[in-house]
């Protein structure tokens, strides 16, 4: 196996750690006491680390060298400074047109949510 290759599987390994964090931020944890923050990132830690050396054992990685440690960090901030980006912006916009099409069709009433008959007013 060449190293570019072990070195692109690294930097999409990253990149998947990155998604997977994005997933662990969606986890509420308080903020006080401040070690609840720390287990989370830990636990978070322990999954990537699990992945990663389940991916290299099944891509035939060599043995864990410097270049595949700086692949999956420069994998893991590609995906934080492009990719998060891009993902939060169509997410947001997905929830926004998701909102503006529920407030147009539907009204709270005693029994929930029941959509609005057309062209009656109120």
């Amino acid at each position: 196996m060449s190293q570019f290759y072990a070195f692109l599987v690294c930097v999409l390994t990253g990149v998947a750690g990155g998604a997977l964090y994005d997933v662990f931020r969606l986890i509420p944890v308080p903020k006080k006491p401040p070690y609840f923050r720390m287990i989370a990132d830990g636990l978070f830690g322990l999954l990537f680390a699990a992945g990663y050396l389940a991916v290299s054992l099944l891509s035939g990685l060599p043995s864990l060298r410097f270049y595949t440690f700086l692949g999956c960090v420069a994998g893991f901030v590609l995906y934080l400074k492009s990719l998060h980006k891009f993902l939060a912006f169509i997410t947001i916009k997905l929830y926004n047109k998701y909102n503006k099409r529920k407030k147009k069709y539907c009204f709270e009433g005693n029994e929930g949510y029941v959509q609005k008959e057309r062209g009656a007013h109120r």
